[in-house]
């Protein structure tokens, strides 16, 4: 660290009133490389990579967790439409999920990506023709808490990677408990009649919905039914994780 700061202060020193202005830029250029190799150093220091399923010192995913999060083939149903996910929900899924949703970091969100990838080919594998993703709603409030639409990210990403539409035509129409706070059946009294199709774009095509994470199957039953009610065929569902069995 004192070596990359002593030769930080000496490039600082060189640059020299009489340069070219290219010579000029270059020698800033150099300066502004050496502060950024500088602070990265800082960063590792103060904020060592750790382990985004355990929190254990550890680049990327530690051994245990790499086990933990596991890509599968894993097909459940709900409201008679299959639900294709990749990763069995478990504190280390749970942990990854909460990484991305909650604070946003990117290598969480790759993660899910690459499990939401998954879960899609499996999926678009049963649709003759291509299919329109439809990713479930957040609430407004937990969008401006997170700064972002996380599910929308993600679905997109993962779309993007087959060449798929995304169509956020989804909205909840009135407020809702958090559902990771409610038993099964308040889960479904929860969502009922909780959602409205804002869009009728890409009515007649195939529909997949989109979801982080199915539990219940709550969320996905009531999207299955408002769409269908205005004109939409929904063929399937997909989520990066799957909680088993469903409750």
């Amino acid at each position: 660290m004192q070596l990359r700061l002593a030769s930080f202060v000496y490039n600082q020193r060189i640059i020299s009133p009489h340069l070219s202005d290219a010579g000029h830029l270059h020698a800033t250029s150099l300066i502004e490389n050496q502060r950024m190799r500088l602070l990265s150093g800082l960063n590792e220091l103060l904020f060592p990579p750790r382990c985004l399923g355990c929190g254990s010192l550890n680049e990327g995913l530690c051994h245990q967790c790499l086990l933990d999060w596991k890509i599968s083939y894993l097909q459940t149903r709900v409201s008679a439409i299959s639900v294709f996910s990749s990763i069995l929900y478990t504190k280390t899924a749970s942990n990854i999920l909460l990484a991305a949703k909650e604070n946003g970091i990117r290598n969480a969100d790759d993660l899910l990506v690459e499990a939401m990838h998954h879960s899609l080919v499996c999926a678009i594998a049963t649709c003759d023709i291509p299919p329109i993703l439809i990713p479930i709603p957040s609430a407004p409030s937990a969008i401006r808490r997170r700064g972002r639409n996380f599910l929308l990210d993600i679905a997109d990403r993962a779309g993007a990677l087959e060449d798929l539409p995304i169509h956020n035509l989804l909205r909840h129409n009135r407020k809702v408990q958090d559902q990771s706070l409610l038993d099964a059946r308040a889960r479904f009294e929860n969502l009922s009649g909780a959602l409205n199709v804002v869009s009728h774009a890409g009515r007649g095509r195939d529909v997949i919905l989109v979801d982080d994470l199915v539990t219940t199957g709550a969320t996905l039953s009531e999207a299955n039914r408002v769409l269908k009610i205005a004109g939409f065929a929904v063929v399937g569902a997909i989520t990066a994780c799957v909680a088993l069995p469903l409750r």
